[in-house]
């Protein structure tokens, strides 16, 4: 019974590090895909037009990238908590 007992909290750590390890997953994808400005992109500007410019377009870039990481984020949190809900109806439905 202890063995039985063991396996079974070790399937609920390993089914609650799940999310936790998708999630720093894309968190780190997401930081380094995360763009700005380089020196040497510095260096070639030659009008504050074109300094500002840049500026706007990274900074679009990244919030297109921000809306994809939380609509990812919200999935992987949907999903968590739908197989959560799933697994207590299924246990609620075993003792009926």
């Amino acid at each position: 019974m202890t063995q039985e007992y063991f396996e079974k909290w070790n399937d609920v750590a390993k089914r609650m590090q799940e999310p936790f390890q998708a999630m720093a997953e894309l968190n780190v994808k997401t930081l380094q895909s995360m763009h700005f400005l380089k020196p040497d992109e510095l260096s070639n500007v030659k009008k504050p037009e074109e300094l500002i410019e840049k500026q706007i377009h990274i900074a679009i870039e990244n919030g297109h990238k921000a809306l994809d990481y939380l609509q990812k984020s919200f999935q992987i949190i949907e999903k968590t908590m739908l197989s959560l809900v799933q697994e207590v109806k299924n246990k609620s439905d075993i003792k009926k």
